[in-house]
């Protein structure tokens, strides 16, 4: 079968959306909902501009099995700047101190415990793709400094998994029943408590929220600080009923965590993930319509049923747009099968990126497709974009510009400085050949010459 081209590209929700009983925000509310302003006015302009808008930042696609096809109506997503702003709870950044953003390293392992490097091999990993060198701390940290740039990102110092010498189990238990370990951090030790794995694509699973737990302790201790995120390459889960979980934030407390472990490019086709439209190639006309169970050919009335009703997006070549461009060096880019360790390096950054931003006390997203929407799954994982929408964006800077020294810079500055950041973080030489980097870089490249153009007066495409 000949690779498809993403010759068109959907730029808004799907036909599924209505099906499922999602109603996207219309444009008029989006627009406010990206304002602090007291009270915005409908304007005609609203839809010219969302329509402007959608070659830059596209509608959530809603999937079958999508979160917001599952839960269309999700009390989560949907928070505003000024609901964001006016939070009691929000997690401020403090004026005259550096509100370091702290990236754990996955914990090295204590003698007795150099067993639990069996259990991040998966079992049920493709054949060829079992071996893959796993995610680098550094290379997170020196992506997180760029995505929340102007905060300064850090590696902490390591932590260690240790026998936890107080296990209860009877001692007649076997292999396959619950045990514990102990994650170490200074004199503190906190009780992790393990089990086999579902669904056997690994030997066995941390308990997410034990881990958490122990984090709160190490982030007492640690200054100046402003969020810590841990990086892992065990599978997790949280209760009993889950399967498996990628990872989590105490928004509040400004601690959470990600694994790598379902993100492993040898479980791609365990998982189902279909490589040729992950991000950008997720919004291809063709693959929705697939998705959606809509054929194609002679009778099929497309751009009718592609169409949707308020934005007039709907679906077409997306030319000269950053969605266009973006899908343009996707496709250019080499096989996911040529850096396999950039593929999985990337997805997780991605969510790396989602959990910390949930520490900014931002909410998940349904206005466009965006880097804080949920997800139901890892197939949905790989389907979302890296970016923050415009809204999201907003929350982001606005609390910077909270800050004397950084609203000294500016809102519309800052916002350049940091797409300035990722796109040479993206067109490095070690991952501009990788397919999310490659098309990330290609949109960021827009967005730049289009803020750009706003600022010398000019008019960039959105």
């Amino acid at each position: 079968m000949a690779p498809c081209k993403h010759a068109n590209l959907l730029l808004d929700v799907s036909p599924n959306a209505t099906q499922a009983g999602f109603a996207r925000p219309p444009a008029a509310k989006r627009r406010a909902a990206a304002s602090l302003a007291s009270r915005i006015e409908p304007g005609t302009a609203d839809e010219e501009e969302a329509q402007n808008l959608a070659g830059t930042f596209p509608g959530p696609l809603v999937l079958p099995d999508d979160l917001l096809s599952v839960y269309p109506k999700d009390p989560d997503s949907g928070q505003t700047v000024k609901v964001w702003q006016r939070s009691k709870h929000r997690n401020r950044l403090n004026a005259g101190t550096p509100n370091t953003i702290h990236v754990a390293a996955p914990p090295s392992y204590s003698p007795k415990m150099k067993h639990m490097r069996e259990w991040i091999v998966p079992l049920t990993a493709t054949e060829g793709e079992e071996d893959v060198n796993p995610p680098k701390p550094k290379d997170l940290t020196d992506y997180l400094s760029a995505y929340y740039h102007p905060l300064p990102v850090t590696q902490t110092p390591n932590l260690t998994w240790v026998p936890w010498e107080d296990d209860d189990r009877p001692p007649n238990a076997t292999k396959d029943e619950n045990r514990y370990i102990g994650l170490k951090q200074g004199q503190n030790i906190t009780r992790i408590r393990t089990r086999p794995c579902p669904d056997g694509a690994y030997e066995r699973q941390l308990n997410l929220g034990d881990i958490l737990d122990g984090l709160l302790h190490m982030v007492k201790e640690i200054h100046p600080r402003y969020a810590l995120v841990m990086m892992l390459h065990h599978d997790l889960y949280e209760d009993e009923t889950d399967d498996f979980c990628c990872g989590r934030a105490y928004g509040g407390s400004r601690v959470s965590v990600v694994t790598s472990s379902r993100y492993h490019p040898g479980l791609d086709r365990y998982q189902e993930i279909e490589r040729a439209h992950m991000w950008p190639a997720s919004h291809c006309g063709n693959f929705v319509r697939r998705k959606c169970g809509i054929r194609s050919g002679a009778g099929v009335k497309r751009r009718k049923v592609m169409m949707v009703e308020g934005d007039g997006a709907g679906e077409g070549k997306g030319e000269g747009t950053a969605m266009r461009a973006a899908v343009d060096a996707y496709v250019a880019a080499p096989a996911p099968e040529k850096d396999l360790a950039g593929l999985w390096f990337g997805r997780t950054a991605l969510t790396a990126s989602h959990e910390l931003g949930h520490c900014f006390c931002l909410g998940h997203c349904n206005y466009y497709a965006c880097a804080m929407q949920g997800t139901a799954g890892i197939v949905e994982d790989v389907r979302q974009p890296p970016y923050l929408c415009p809204v999201c964006l907003e929350k982001v800077i606005s609390g910077f510009l909270e800050v004397k020294e950084y609203a000294n810079v500016g809102r519309d500055r800052l916002i350049l400085q940091r797409y300035k950041k990722l796109h040479e973080f993206c067109t490095g030489k070690t991952r501009a050949g990788v397919k999310m980097f490659a098309g990330y870089g290609a949109w960021l490249g827009k967005r730049i010459e289009a803020l750009k153009a706003e600022e010398e007066g000019g008019v960039g495409q959105l």
